[in-house]
């Protein structure tokens, strides 16, 4: 009988390892969600970093936080792979002055090897002696990729007032040609 006992007990600790006591997949749950809140908050720095001081490359930038074959959403609609994103965001870089960027109300789920990440977006610039103050709702789908996460997709809206300064935009642009 004590032998027998004594199996049960070693079975038990065996079973008991740290990674299945209880909580423990709440706190790795809850270390994944401020990891991909974390690289939300360092990928728009570092966008901030790129656009006022131009001490970063946007394209490397990019490249480090996104998937390689990730399709955005745009505000106003449109579906374009991240060479297209680069591309648009190189072009308004020229042109564009006293950027700045904030998050608000972000929340992170993670499921496994999968995540969202949904907030607002505020986006402040003056391009084209224009001032442009952008209301962003943002989506962003990661996946785990090794140790660490990479955004799979991306999605933005934008309210009437913000999609407003973007036909006034388009409309100076257009009388000034």
């Amino acid at each position: 009988m004590r032998l027998l006992l004594g199996l049960c007990c070693l079975l038990l600790l065996a079973c008991n390892r740290q990674g299945d006591e209880p909580g423990s997949a709440a706190r790795s749950t809850e270390q994944d969600e401020q990891t991909i809140r974390g690289l939300i908050t360092s990928l728009n720095e570092g966008m901030t970093r790129a656009l006022t001081t131009g001490g970063i490359d946007t394209d490397s930038l990019m490249d480090f936080y996104y998937e390689k074959d990730i399709y955005y959403i745009t505000p106003w609609g449109w579906s374009e792979p991240l060479d297209s994103t680069k591309s648009r965001i190189r072009r308004a870089s020229a042109i564009l002055r006293d950027y700045d960027n904030r998050i608000e109300n972000l929340e992170v789920k993670v499921y496994g090897d999968g995540a969202y990440a949904s907030y607002i977006f505020r986006q402040n610039s003056m391009i084209n002696d224009m001032m442009l103050e952008e209301y962003l709702p943002t989506t962003v789908i990661l996946e785990r990729r090794g140790e660490g996460w990479k955004i799979v997709r991306m999605h933005r809206s934008t309210d009437y007032e913000t999609f407003q300064q973007y036909v006034a935009m388009q409309q100076q642009q257009q009388a000034g040609r």
